[in-house]
């Protein structure tokens, strides 16, 4: 327990920031916004309330009802048209953003239900607010060419294999002329567009970015990436898009679900100890408590990489199986705890973690 405590302290900062929504789409759409992201840019604490509209159009046969819009955040209040939305016509949806929360740059959602789908529409509010102002360089500390980003490993949380994400990051020109701004070398299924795609000296625009899991089939932790072409000229950073791809059963009945697979670990921790160097195996022992055939997907580590096996078939129910992990004991002394997710199409359970405390002697 003890290790896992600690575990779990390092875990917590990280699974919130992943709790962040985007946009996703893939699903049966009704209403088609213009945009679903708007960036404030740099606003000052001083400057009072900031508004801003989400314009959309019901694209489909039927009326549409919104049934609720809610934000992530009392600061971001959103107001609506309640009465039904004929096909053909459109809509708006108002975001006041009280900006009281103090300096800091921020990123909320608007969280759109519909009686169009099971599957809400996220809309994301962001930018900048300041007390005293700073300067671009201090704002948007990696360099990417004459521009500049805030960091340019970008967490996209989890996307339901078949779906599609979307978001943006700000973006800020460094130089003292206009940059203009394509992309290269992109990840299948990613897709990015600069706005405005000409960026003039000391502006801030944005990289609007979308994934298509359709395009390649990944699971689990899964990195796209691009690189970025200023005037011509490639950064040698490039940009990189961290996503957790899982299982997509949002289209599952009820009877469905309650006749699916259902993982359950008998140990889910081990805790081992090596001399320096040595290789040791953590095995974990597992069973399908479901009532259909259990896949898993793939099995994913926190960074570190080692060598895990587990049944590359379909697992039967009341089957019992076996996770094994080989790890290379580090060269420094002390206890390092390593996690492994199994990526599974439980609906119940589509991630399972597993862990290993290893003691180096």
């Amino acid at each position: 327990m003890r290790f896992i405590e600690k575990y779990m302290a390092l875990l917590l900062p990280a699974l919130l920031a992943a709790s962040l929504s985007y946009s996703q789409t893939g699903f049966e759409t009704a209403l088609e916004f213009e945009s679903t992201v708007h960036n404030f840019g740099k606003i000052s604490t001083d400057a009072g309330e900031q508004h801003c509209t989400f314009e959309f159009t019901n694209i489909s046969d039927k009326p549409v009802v919104i049934n609720n819009v809610i934000s992530s955040c009392g600061c971001a209040q959103p107001e609506w048209p309640r009465q039904p939305i004929m096909p053909g016509k459109g809509g708006k949806i108002e975001v006041t953003y009280m900006n009281d929360q103090g300096p800091y740059p921020f990123e909320k959602n608007i969280t759109v239900y519909t009686s169009a789908s099971k599957k809400p529409i996220i809309l994301r509010i962001s930018g900048i607010a300041y007390e005293k102002e700073k300067s671009l360089k201090e704002l948007f500390p990696v360099a990417v060419g004459p521009l500049g980003i805030m960091k340019n490993n970008i967490g996209a949380g989890q996307i339901e294999q078949g779906y599609s994400k979307a978001g943006s990051i700000s973006v800020a020109n460094f130089s003292q002329k206009p940059v203009s701004v394509r992309f290269e070398g992109l990840s299948s299924g990613l897709a990015l567009k600069a706005v405005p795609d000409v960026l003039e000296p000391g502006a801030i625009g944005e990289i609007r970015y979308e994934i298509d899991t359709k395009a390649a089939l990944n699971w689990g932790n899964t990195t796209y990436s691009a690189s970025v072409v200023c005037n011509g000229e490639r950064a040698s950073a490039r940009l990189n898009f961290n996503c957790m791809i899982i299982d997509n059963v949002s289209g599952m009945s009820a009877e469905q679900k309650n006749n699916s697979p259902m993982i359950l670990a008998k140990n889910s921790s081990v805790t081992l100890e090596a001399a320096r160097g040595e290789s040791v195996t953590a095995k974990f022992s597992l069973r399908n408590t479901g009532a259909g055939n259990l896949v898993i997907h793939k099995a994913d580590t926190n960074g570190d990489s080692f060598e895990i096996t587990y049944p590359e078939r379909e697992i039967q129910p009341g089957e019992n199986f076996e996770i094994a992990a080989k790890i290379k004991a580090p060269g420094a002394g002390g206890e390092k705890i390593y996690t492994i997710t199994l990526i599974t199409n439980s609906p119940k359970r589509p991630l399972v973690n597993l862990f290993v405390a290893l003691g180096t002697k």
